[in-house]
């Protein structure tokens, strides 16, 4: 089992309410944030990726409407 601490966090009285009823908040919350590193680290290599193909292949074209298809596709990343 991985080394507790335990910290003091200030949240919206109406999220602190929501997550209260749905059972331990402290596991709530631990899964949440290892759910956010894990996205904050998978879009930090999406990044370092295109980075690479910009650099070896050079940039996309300016492309409005491909710009906003992949936005949808993507779920507003960006």
């Amino acid at each position: 089992m991985a080394t507790k601490r335990k910290i003091t966090i200030t949240i919206d009285e109406e999220l602190a309410g929501e997550l209260e009823r749905a059972g331990s908040m402290s596991a709530q919350l631990n899964d949440a944030g290892w759910t956010l590193l894990e996205r904050r680290r998978r879009a930090e290599r999406l990044s370092a990726l295109l980075d690479e193909f910009d650099r070896t292949d050079g940039p996309l074209p300016d492309d409005p409407e491909e710009d906003a298809r992949l936005d949808r596709l993507l779920g507003g990343v960006g």
